[in-house]
C-alpha cells in the first residue's frame, strides 16, 4: 500500500474548489480531499478533483462533518462531468441521508448509490485520460451557516508494464 500525500502539502491550484496534484507513476495511493462549508443564503458549493490520465479510483467517501442549516433544503451529489450523480445522487445533507459523524462509500452507499456503484461492479474506476470527480451541494433558503460536508477522492496512479505473450 503506497503513502497517502498531506492535502496542505500536495493539493495546490489556481482554481477554487478545485484539488489537483502531480501525477505520480509509482503507485502511491492519493488521497484529495475537498471541504464544503455552508455560509447564509442560498446557493450551489462546488467541489472538483481532477484526476491524471491512468489514475484507478479506489473510492469516493463523503463524511457529514455537522449538519446544514439552510431553511428548506441542503443536497449533494457526486458525479463527474458524464453524469452529475454518476457515484452518489441527491443525498440530504440536513437530516436522514448523512448525519454528523456519519459517512458514505462505495460499499456502504447509504442507499444514495448513483448508477456508477449501484450494480455489481464499480465502474468508471479506470480512465487513460484525465477526469475530475465533481461534488456539488445545492442549497435552498435564507437562513444556515452551519454545515459542514468533506468529500475524500482516494485514487492510485501506476506505470503499467506489458504483460507477455508465450
Amino acid at each position: 500500500m503506497g503513502t497517502a500525500l498531506k492535502p496542505n502539502k500536495a493539493f495546490a491550484s489556481s482554481s477554487p474548489g478545485v484539488a489537483t496534484t502531480a501525477p505520480r507513476a509509482d503507485g502511491s495511493t492519493l488521497v484529495a480531499s475537498v471541504s464544503f462549508t455552508e455560509t447564509t443564503g442560498a446557493g450551489v458549493y462546488t467541489g472538483t478533483v481532477a484526476l491524471p490520465a491512468g489514475a484507478t479510483l479506489h473510492d469516493i467517501i463523503v463524511n457529514g462533518v455537522a449538519l446544514w442549516t439552510a431553511t428548506t433544503s441542503a443536497l449533494m451529489t457526486v458525479g463527474d462531468t458524464n453524469s452529475a450523480n454518476g457515484y452518489y445522487l441527491s443525498t440530504d445533507l440536513k437530516a436522514t441521508d448523512l448525519l454528523a459523524g456519519e459517512s458514505i462509500s462505495f460499499a456502504l452507499a447509504g442507499g444514495k448509490a448513483g448508477a456508477y456503484i449501484a450494480n455489481s461492479q464499480v465502474s468508471p474506476r479506470y480512465s487513460a485520460t484525465a477526469r475530475n470527480i465533481i461534488g456539488v451541494v445545492t442549497t435552498v433558503g435564507a437562513a444556515g451557516n452551519a454545515g459542514r460536508t468533506n468529500m475524500q477522492v482516494i485514487y492510485s496512479v501506476g506505470t503499467a508494464v506489458a504483460a507477455t505473450k508465450v
